[in-house]
């Protein structure tokens, strides 16, 4: 699973950055675009704040450090836009990943925030082509509608569970929080 191929080199840049006096911007690149992928964003805020300033001047860590910012805003057009950039080998697979994940992502909290959505406003936030959002909207299964001019994707509609698990959670809850109060 390659969750865990990314656990593991995590585990082992971690292990080397506190074992090595002086590193390289290399494994810095590493750390910062693993913690993008697994969504850890205060770990690499906290990774920029402790990289040494001679190695903050490298344009890749500068660029990752951009994408942690807009990930932090969840400015996802910010971020699709600067995650179009000519990655060295070392984060390229990573960063890939991280693409793959992210679109996922904007896909599903598109789909479950909106009944329709303007292509147009599609488009400016996934950064993509208009060939590969159709593709994307297909395998999601989504249907197309016009307006006018204006292309409209209505997001398949997902089944909500029974909500009696959770009147039944609440219920014991107040029961509890009744018995405590007497």
């Amino acid at each position: 699973m390659q969750s865990n191929k990314y656990n593991d080199l995590l585990d082992r840049l971690e292990n080397e950055e506190l074992e090595q006096v002086e590193l390289g911007a290399e494994v810095y690149q590493q750390l910062m675009a693993i913690y993008l992928y697994q969504n850890k964003l205060a770990n690499a805020k906290l990774l920029w704040m402790r990289i040494p300033d001679k190695l903050k001047e490298d344009k890749e860590l500068l660029h990752l450090n951009q994408l942690n910012l807009a990930l932090q805003n969840n400015n996802f057009a910010e971020f699709f836009q600067k995650i179009r950039y000519d990655w060295s080998e070392c984060v390229k697979p990573t960063m890939e990943d991280l693409l793959v994940k992210q679109r996922e992502e904007l896909f599903t909290l598109t789909g479950s925030a909106y009944v329709s959505i303007y292509q147009n406003n599609l488009l400016q936030m996934a950064q993509m082509t208009e060939d590969e959002l159709k593709n994307a909207v297909a395998a999601l299964d989504w249907t197309r509608e016009q307006d006018g001019d204006e292309v409209i994707w209505l997001p398949k509609a997902k089944e909500t569970p029974p909500t009696g698990r959770n009147d039944d959670q609440l219920l014991k809850l107040t029961e509890f929080v009744t018995f405590l109060e007497n």
